[in-house]
């Protein structure tokens, strides 16, 4: 499990690094990682959250990662630079977009760095955003072509009659009481991670991957070490090499801590 040639760390960022029981930042843990870069440890974020989101959360502002992989794997950002973007067909947003509109349903589209609500927010946005708080975009209609994500605003009872009306090539991931992922068939983490360690010229022995989620399996798959939260799924700490204490207990960075200190 211990490996000293460890070079990359993937990190989801809520519930792993964001506290959202606190609103606020697991600080002990991003010192950690900061520490790791200053070793010449790669940290790149792994998230299902599109770009600009993560601009709004303030994240920036304390910690600068060496890399992005955001919207589920779909968008890709080495250093500064855009790598890899998973563009969603014109025509199957519209569609997605129709579909939302019969439902009296706000999506959020999001390019690689902007994002913005296709109808006024609605009382399901509000309850989204009461637990992740963060500045909502603005009110536009879809005009382009470059939508890499789509976030629904909708509770579960929606769920089997969006994947009927849905094009098929969608997939609908459940993550919050209100909030579903609308995602490209691609797009998923440990597509993002596979093309970073090939890019890099890295081995998938010589990466962790950290997260609490479904959404983070795929990522684990795809790296040599992988640590699913405390506070996680049942299904992400099942499939995780290891599991570390909850986010509120700053999980992450003490078994960080433990395992280079061990590597050494």
């Amino acid at each position: 499990m211990y490996n000293k040639d460890y070079k990359i760390i993937f990190v989801d960022i809520d519930w792993t690094i964001l506290d959202h029981e606190i609103h606020d930042w697991d600080y002990y843990t991003i010192d950690v990682l900061k520490n790791l870069q200053k070793d010449g440890i790669l940290i790149y974020l792994n998230t299902a959250r599109p770009y600009d989101s993560i601009v709004h959360t303030g994240l920036f502002d304390i910690f600068t990662p060496d890399g992005i992989v955001c919207t589920n794997g779909g968008v890709i950002f080495v250093g500064d630079e855009l790598f890899f973007e998973n563009v969603i067909p014109e025509d199957i947003v519209r569609q997605i977009e129709k579909v939302a509109n019969k439902h009296h349903l706000v999506l959020e589209l999001a390019t690689s760095k902007d994002r913005y609500f296709t109808a006024i927010p609605n009382t399901y946005v509000y309850n989204y955003f009461t637990i992740y708080q963060e500045v909502k975009p603005d009110v536009k209609k879809y005009h382009n072509k470059d939508v890499s994500a789509i976030l629904l605003f909708a509770p579960e009872k929606y769920d089997e009659v969006l994947r009927k009306e849905f094009p098929s090539c969608m997939n609908l991931l459940r993550f919050d009481t209100h909030g579903v992922d609308v995602t490209y068939t691609q797009n998923i983490k440990g597509d993002g991670v596979k093309r970073v360690l090939d890019h890099l010229n890295i081995d998938k022995s010589q990466a962790i991957g950290v997260g609490d989620s479904f959404g983070d399996i795929s990522m684990f798959e795809e790296v040599g070490l992988s640590i699913a939260m405390g506070n996680g799924t049942v299904e992400a700490r099942e499939k995780a090499n290891v599991t570390c204490n909850p986010i509120s207990e700053h999980g992450l960075g003490i078994i960080l801590e433990k395992l280079f200190k061990k590597s050494k």
